[in-house]
């Protein structure tokens, strides 16, 4: 019996030796990893759909939901002076504050939450709230006159129900919109610009916009130019990119940590040239998003990589467009979006894991959005949804991962200016600003159409700020400019 216990001991000891050693718990990795909520599924229209979503990307060992807390001029969110939304399958405001309680229980389990907003398509006919005393297209919209309408036009004159970034009142009133939604959820992590560009070459002939461009090249008020013009294509690409300039200061200086994002256009390649210039972005919607990334006027482009992947010519142009994220980042980051409703989930892992590989040269992206939780895959329902959810974690988000830590944000080395510039107590539309940094010249910028300036990641320290009016007069200011502030005038 002792040889027979022995012999056991030393099986068991022998069988002890060739265990592998307890595995340690992975660190989470940085990187972002998403999924678009819209509004027009079901995802979080009462307690119920929230509870289930956030429990969804937390299965998924995601990290943020991006969800559309306005769509046409609406607010999927309670405390806003734009009408609620009136989805009737919409949980009602006494009881629910689909923005509100996401937070709350995306915060409880490790999720961030991101507000995504529809920017300039606002007023459609099909859109019940048309009409509702407090939305803009009731009283700014398509059929007002002069003015009072902040709405787009066609190079033929058709009227559009899209806020037209050329009218100075339409993007003062985007800027409110925002500051009263970080002011009324300030627990929120980030914006996500929508539609922040035009709908197409035809469109941005708003009667106030093209006055403004005629009285900047002293061009005849009736002038109307074609949609190809130069002048009035960069025109129309200078206004987008000044409101983007806008809204991100003006949310940084309620939040500084606030993480501002844009849903960017990939549409079709970028030709054999690979010249951006050509790319439909930038000639035929005016969003010129690389240059955004580049002034740090967005804290990450989401580009929406929208390809099939069985579509050889797709998804080439889905890995040229990958390719094309790693080399312009700028000065900020690139998470790219996936179109998943397209694919299968076996398709829709591929694309994520190669956008999540780095390139020949070592460099790696930001992270990854799904498009959306709602068809996460082609075809999908409630039960596969969740069952792709477990495929993710137990594939490509096998290792645990958290919201990157923007560096600019985190530990930030340049700060940001806003003003009004006025000269002898006057506001100065369109004045020359010279930024005179510990008394060296840094460089001149221009005033908007309402005497706005700013700029962003400016070296901290003294500033001289020369306001000079056509006419040569100029007026002086001194101020302090703080890393990671937004400086006020």
């Amino acid at each position: 019996m002792r040889r027979s216990v022995l012999l056991i001991i030393l099986l068991v000891a022998m069988l002890l030796g060739n265990l592998p050693a307890p595995t340690q718990a992975q660190e989470p990795i940085q990187q972002m990893r998403a999924f678009w909520v819209d509004a027009l599924h079901p995802g979080f229209y009462n307690h119920a759909q929230v509870d289930e979503l956030v429990e969804n990307v937390v299965r998924a060992n995601a990290n943020t939901i991006i969800v559309q807390v306005r769509r046409h001029g609406d607010a999927w969110y309670n405390n806003s002076f734009e009408p609620r939304a009136a989805n009737p399958l919409l949980a009602p405001a006494a009881e629910f504050d689909p923005l509100g309680y996401l937070i709350e229980k995306a915060h409880s389990m490790g999720v961030q939450v991101h507000a995504w907003m529809v920017v300039s398509v606002t007023c459609r006919s099909t859109d019940p709230l048309w009409g509702h005393p407090n939305h803009i297209c009731t009283t700014h919209g398509p059929e007002a006159q002069g003015a009072e309408r902040w709405t787009t036009a066609t190079f033929n004159g058709t009227q559009v129900g899209d806020l037209d970034f050329g009218h100075p009142e339409s993007i003062s009133y985007m800027e409110r919109v925002v500051q009263h939604v970080l002011q009324a959820y300030p627990n929120l992590d980030g914006l996500h610009w929508d539609y922040i560009r035009l709908s197409g070459m035809s469109y941005g002939y708003n009667q106030v916009s093209l006055e403004r461009f005629n009285r900047t090249y002293g061009n005849p008020m009736n002038y109307r130019p074609d949609p190809g013009d130069s002048l009035w294509s960069q025109w129309r690409r200078d206004r987008v990119t000044e409101t983007v300039r806008r809204l991100y200061i003006r949310a940084k200086a309620i939040n500084p940590r606030i993480q501002v994002s844009a849903a960017t256009i990939t549409w079709g390649g970028l030709g054999s040239t690979g010249d951006w210039a050509e790319s439909s972005a930038y000639r035929q919607v005016f969003q010129d998003w690389p240059a955004w990334l580049e002034e740090g006027i967005i804290d990450f482009a989401v580009p929406m990589h929208y390809f099939e992947e069985g579509v050889p010519r797709s998804r080439a142009w889905y890995d040229g467009w990958l390719a094309f994220d790693h080399t312009h980042t700028g000065r900020r980051a690139i998470v790219p979006g996936v179109g998943a409703w397209l694919n299968t989930s076996g398709q829709n892992i591929g694309q994520v894991q190669r956008a999540l590989s780095p390139n020949e040269q070592g460099h790696t992206l930001s992270g990854v959005s799904f498009y959306s939780y709602a068809v996460p895959f082609n075809g999908s329902n409630f039960n596969a949804r969740r069952a792709f959810m477990d495929e993710l974690r137990n594939g490509v988000f096998a290792q645990p991962a958290r919201v990157p830590e923007w560096p600019w944000i985190a530990n930030p080395t340049g700060g940001h200016l806003q003003g009004i510039a006025t000269v002898e107590g006057q506001i100065v539309p369109e004045a020359k600003i010279s930024l005179i940094h510990n008394e060296v010249w840094l460089r001149d910028i221009y005033a908007s159409a309402d005497g706005w300036f700013g700029a962003v990641e400016l070296p901290p320290g003294e500033y001289i700020i020369a306001i000079t009016r056509a006419d040569g007069v100029q007026s002086w200011l001194h101020t302090t400019v703080t890393a990671g502030f937004v400086t006020s005038l």
